[in-house]
């Protein structure tokens, strides 16, 4: 395929996944989530659940907010037993956030209800499709990697 061939085909791939990736994360924002838990909130659990313990600084980063925006967020955690805050030992005038038990639960359920979705609408799927969707798992794996210039060509 030639270099011009190639770029218009990229660019076409490109305007069909950010279509649906866009129409997808506006249903899974619309799925109904465990009372008191926004997309927000259950963003920035999962970030603290996986990467935790995480400074306020750097999950704001991780969710693209601001460090106060994100440290509203985290107080609201707090208070609703969700998440806690405990001194950052390498950094005196720092403070790590954690998930408690009662975290985990609520990020726990949240997911196995996202999960559910996809597999009901997955068995929707023939095993032809089935098959692609794995196929486009792995090759959004890899992308994911690039557009977070982790990876090389």
């Amino acid at each position: 395929m030639s270099g011009q061939r190639q770029t218009e085909a990229c660019n076409e791939i490109a305007t069909l996944l950010h279509d649906q990736f866009s129409r997808l994360t506006r249903q899974l924002r619309n799925l109904e989530l465990p009372q008191g838990m926004t997309p927000e909130r259950l963003s920035a659990l999962s970030v603290i659940e996986k990467r935790g313990p995480i400074s306020v600084t750097a999950l704001a980063d991780k969710e693209m907010v601001r460090p106060a925006t994100m440290s509203r967020m985290v107080s609201a955690l707090v208070d609703e037993g969700l998440v806690k805050r405990a001194e950052d030992k390498n950094d005196g005038r720092g403070v790590l956030v954690s998930t408690t038990p009662k975290g985990r639960r609520a990020h726990q359920r949240a997911q196995h209800l996202r999960l559910q979705y996809f597999t009901e609408a997955l068995e929707a799927l023939t095993p032809e499709q089935l098959d692609a969707m794995r196929s486009l798992a792995a090759a959004l794996a890899r992308l994911t990697l690039l557009l977070d210039g982790s990876a090389t060509s």
